[in-house]
């Protein structure tokens, strides 16, 4: 029987090699094409020279029992895109930019906003690019680095923020605050990331290691065309209402699955989302090279996570090299340590951002 179980894994581990070495060199071909100039990746995204803002004043939400947020929408023109967010706590304290992750939205932070607020500080929560309410640029390249970053800088340029306290991301909201920090280095002072990665070093090591690679098996399905955006949005997005209810330690409540779903459902929505992965795919490599972390950097990881490998939480310090060495890490969380732990993650958010 043991001989069979090792034979079994052996052949399992072999397999998981043998399509890490054909995506590795998929991805090699496509990665060392040129342009019509013969410049590799040519760069068709251009940000405007100049530009013009307004801001549209919608709802107020609550969030806990006592923290009022306005949703915002501040208006940008092309080839900016329109940006949704949400605005809680005093207009002159130190502001701390959030950023979610796939297939996600501002709400995820529920659980921090008013530990935030109560604790001084302004929170600014955004839809992403593409996400929710804010604008969907067509095409994939409009949804690399520089104008999803760019979208992020003319946010903290509207509402006078010189530079914020921190920036945090989970998820891909990780890899977005990544690539802000090395594009924007004057706008944020620290970083905090949740279960995400910097984009040049998953890219790198997904195709190394067999696990990871396995763990990632649907960021490979999400570079075709049409078929993702009909699987997921089958039978009213039932794949995410599973993922949701059955993937957290904690489920989310119906109300606000529903609310995710609502707003995957905006037209455009879903294909916006998914060109983030398409964008970070062989065909385009935007995300393989979104530059160094110049600020300090912390990480809190759920160690349940069931798509990232803890290994590649810290970033090595070519690429962050103020970042904490430690990670802050939540044993019983999941991927979504945000939902799983909200007090933790905000006490440890809090210490971060009062730090000297």
């Amino acid at each position: 029987v043991g001989t069979a179980r090792d034979d079994v894994m052996s052949t399992t581990a072999m397999r998981s090699r043998l399509l890490a070495n054909v995506a590795r060199e998929t991805w090699r071909r496509a990665s060392s094409r040129t342009g019509r100039h013969g410049a590799k990746h040519p760069v068709r995204w251009r940000t405007a020279a100049s530009s013009s803002s307004s801001v549209e004043v919608q709802e107020t939400e609550t969030f806990g029992d006592d923290v009022h947020a306005q949703h915002r929408i501040l208006r940008l023109d092309a080839p900016r895109a329109d940006v949704h967010y949400v605005s809680a706590g005093d207009d002159t304290a130190p502001t701390v930019l959030m950023l979610h992750g796939f297939p996600d939205n501002h709400a995820t932070w529920r659980g921090q906003i008013p530990a935030l607020v109560r604790a001084g500080f302004r929170v600014l929560a955004p839809d992403l690019r593409g996400y929710g309410r804010s604008g969907k640029a067509a095409g994939v390249v409009a949804y690399g680095p520089a104008p999803v970053t760019d979208d992020l800088a003319a946010l903290l340029d509207h509402e006078r923020v010189d530079s914020a306290r921190a920036v945090v991301g989970h998820d891909w909201g990780a890899a977005v605050a990544y690539a802000f920090a090395a594009r924007h280095p004057t706008k944020l002072q620290k970083l905090s990331v949740l279960n995400g990665v910097h984009p040049a070093v998953f890219l790198d090591f997904v195709l190394s290691n067999p696990t990871q690679f396995l763990k990632s098996y649907y960021i490979g399905f999400f570079q075709l065309p049409a078929l993702p955006e009909l699987v997921l949005s089958f039978a009213d997005f039932a794949m995410l209402r599973v993922v949701f209810a059955i993937d957290p330690a904690k489920p989310l409540e119906r109300s606000d699955v529903d609310e995710l779903v609502d707003a995957c459902s905006i037209p455009g929505a879903l294909t916006a989302a998914l060109n983030y992965y398409r964008a970070a795919g062989p065909a385009h490599s935007l995300w393989s090279d979104v530059g160094a972390c110049p600020v300090p950097v912390q990480v809190q990881w759920g160690a349940r996570d069931r798509y990232l490998e803890e290994k590649i939480a810290i970033p090595p310090a070519d690429v962050a090299p103020l970042a904490n060495r430690s990670i802050v890490r939540h044993p019983d969380a999941t991927h979504w340590v945000q939902w799983d732990e909200p007090d933790a993650v905000s006490d440890a958010l809090i210490e971060f951002l009062n730090e000297k």
